[in-house]
Order: C-alpha cells, then sequence, then structure tokens
C-alpha cells in the first residue's frame, strides 16, 4: 500500500512539473489583473507580396507601437481605450472561440441515408491576420481569415482605424 502510494506521488510530481513547463502561457482566463498586464496585439500576415505587413502592440504602460516597413512608430492609446478593446473582446466571446478558421466542417448526406461530417484543413488562400490578447499570463490568439470570425475582424478595423489617428 505505501509503495502504491509512493509510485502515485512520484507519477504526480513528474506529472505536475512537466504540465507547468511544457506551457509557457497559463489556459486559465483570469478574473482579475493589473492594467499593465494587458497586451493586445495585431500581426497581418500575408500570401501576397503586396500587401502591407505590419504589428501592432497596444499596452496600458505606455508601450504601444506600430511597426511596419522595418519602422517602429509609438502609439498614443489611453487606457481607457484600451479597456474598452478588452471589453469588445468580452463581447464577442473572443476567449471562447477556436483559435483559427482555417478547419472547415460539413455535413453529408451519404446513399445510406447516413449523415456524415466532413472536416478539412484549409491552407489560408488569402491574407490574415492574428489577434492576440494577454492578460496577465494568460495568452488567447485568434487568426482571422476572410474576415472570420466578424466580431473580431470589427475589432481589428478598430484598431487599425485608431492606430491612424494614434500615430499622429
Amino acid at each position: 500500500m505505501k509503495v502504491n502510494l509512493l509510485i502515485f506521488s512520484i507519477l504526480l510530481g513528474v506529472f505536475a512539473s512537466n504540465n507547468v513547463l511544457a506551457k509557457p502561457y497559463s489556459s486559465i482566463l483570469p478574473a482579475q489583473f493589473p492594467v499593465k498586464k494587458i497586451l493586445i496585439t495585431v500581426s497581418s500576415q500575408s500570401t501576397s507580396g503586396n500587401a502591407d505587413i505590419y504589428h501592432v502592440s497596444l499596452k496600458a504602460n505606455g508601450n504601444s507601437f506600430l511597426a511596419k516597413n522595418n519602422e517602429k512608430q509609438p502609439l498614443k492609446i489611453s487606457t481607457d481605450t484600451l479597456i474598452e478593446l478588452l471589453n469588445d473582446f468580452y463581447s464577442v466571446h473572443f476567449f471562447e472561440i477556436p483559435d483559427t478558421f482555417h478547419i472547415k466542417k460539413k455535413a453529408v448526406l451519404k446513399d445510406n441515408g447516413i449523415v456524415t461530417t466532413i472536416v478539412n484543413k484549409e491552407l489560408a488562400a488569402t491574407d490574415s491576420k492574428k489577434v492576440c490578447v494577454q492578460l496577465r499570463e494568460y495568452k488567447k490568439c485568434v487568426s482571422v481569415i476572410d474576415n472570420q470570425p466578424a466580431g473580431i475582424s470589427q475589432i481589428v478595423n478598430k484598431i487599425e482605424t485608431l492606430i491612424e489617428s494614434a500615430g499622429r
């Protein structure tokens, strides 16, 4: 009995330590966090050589910036604006949706009367944007492809509008 308890304790310790080391970010969305631990990023990704590639980093500590064409431009984003954006993410259930929309599911009726689900992973044929929100040690990223999911695409458009005005 004592041997089994010892083996169980060792296995539990190994599992717990590997679990902590394997994940650089927490999977648990915090209910409270310091405002300075909020980071929202948007990165454009392009399959064509003509599109502008950029990276936006929005922080409450005043270190917000836009990186585009190998230039880093500081941005002035207020804490109120950052909180407003975070509330936008909550309103579209950002933290609950899948990380990518590359996977398409489709129901098909077979000749034998059975409905089956087909799952395809599609390559991104168009430009996409990666949106990440980090709150303390928690981080969630979603790829926006073909303006989907629509709610997150609207937030990206809002951020792009903000950076146009904040950079001036």
